[in-house]
């Protein structure tokens, strides 16, 4: 499964990489912190799985996720964010899943078991 990081801050980017790198079901495709880059990537490659920074201007969230879900339908969107508010908002607009800063190996290791069979 190919999936994209889209997150303002490059060392959040750097590590969720490093974690997410133990998955050999997983190709990195890249990491964006505009929402411009993310976008104009995804439009040629659309990936299968996102992980999208949450509360940020510059990536607009909810934009990029749409965009992504309406050129792969199966796509798998997780949103990350520092604040466990945003699991709310997160989970209303229907995320396969909510990552809270700072990471945890095991949270990203149940929440990509429970996605494995969802939209597809």
């Amino acid at each position: 499964m190919k999936y994209i990081i889209a997150d303002t801050d490059i060392q959040n980017g750097i590590e969720l990489k490093e974690i997410l790198d133990v998955y050999k079901m997983l190709e990195f495709q890249g990491s964006y912190t505009t929402f411009r880059a993310a976008a104009n990537y995804v439009l040629e490659h659309p990936p299968d799985i996102a992980f999208i920074q949450m509360g940020k201007a510059e990536l607009n969230a909810f934009r990029l996720a749409g965009l992504i879900q309406v050129l792969n339908p199966l796509s798998k969107v997780i949103f990350i964010s520092s604040q466990k508010e945003n699991a709310v908002d997160a989970f209303e607009y229907e995320a396969d899943g909510f990552l809270l800063t700072p990471f945890s190996k095991k949270k990203i290791a149940q929440m990509l078991q429970q996605n494995k069979g969802k939209k597809g």
